[in-house]
């Protein structure tokens, strides 16, 4: 088998910010051993990050890390020109890795500059392309479609001496105000905050919208639909990637 970007065989690219490769229920696919990176300052010698192939053909493993679109809460296009030159302070090896069935990728991610803030978190995605082999056979079928998918797992670094309690007391801590047809929410703490849920009234938000992230000592406005009046309740997604307790207040 071989990996071929070539005429008659077409490759489209899937993009996903949360759809895992495989599941713990199907776990056939690229199955992903963490689903949110934590990249602590006091890691100095950098992190790895791991993937294991549980399918029957090889990948070509594309890896990269990209800018956070705050407006989306998704990577920043990497058709934005700003984009594509923008300095990211963070290297990842090997950038690119053909990964047998049955192989493990292990990716090791080191910080290259300390330019980023020591008062906050910040935050970026790791892109993880997978690009399935492509066989001599398949290469001569013109109805060939071989997909190509990229997963982008949030990579979250951390600084040292931050308050304790991490995420968990910061959930605890926000402040909710409803401003015309908008939900604001107002981030005291030092670390980035991405819902799991949030209801108002008993509606919940859809998920596309609760993508956007809270920004460390900032705010975030969610749009609300009409008739949505009432308490709101939230729950946080902590470091494990697992919700934190509800939490309820009065608009």
């Amino acid at each position: 088998m071989r990996f071929s970007l070539s005429l008659p065989v077409l490759i489209i690219t899937l993009f996903s910010a949360s759809l895992n490769f495989a599941s713990a229920h199907d776990p056939s696919g690229l199955m992903m051993n963490q689903f949110r990176i934590n990249y602590s300052a006091a890691d100095t010698k950098g992190i790895t990050w791991s993937l294991t192939n549980n399918t029957e053909r090889a990948y070509l493993m594309q890896s990269w890390m990209r800018p956070v679109d705050f407006s989306t809460g998704l990577p920043v296009p990497e058709t934005d020109n700003k984009a594509s030159t923008a300095k990211i302070p963070f290297l990842v090896t090997p950038p690119l890795k053909r990964v047998d069935p049955g192989e493990a990728l292990t990716l090791r991610i080191r910080l290259t500059e300390l330019s980023l803030p020591k008062d906050r978190e910040s935050v970026f995605y790791l892109s993880v392309k997978g690009i399935p082999a492509v066989s001599g056979t398949d290469s001569q079928d013109s109805g060939q479609l071989v997909v190509a998918v990229v997963n982008n797992i949030k990579l979250f670094y951390r600084p040292e001496e931050l308050p304790e309690g991490g995420v968990k007391k910061a959930a605890t801590q926000l402040r909710f105000s409803q401003q015309g047809d908008s939900l604001v929410v107002d981030n005291p703490t030092p670390y980035y905050i991405n819902f799991s849920q949030v209801t108002v009234g008993g509606k919940p938000l859809a998920a596309d919208v609760l993508r956007k992230l809270v920004p460390p000592k900032g705010q975030q406005r969610y749009d609300l639909t009409k008739g949505m009046r009432g308490p709101v309740e939230w729950q946080v997604l902590d470091e494990d990637s697992r919700a934190t307790s509800a939490q309820r207040q009065s608009l």
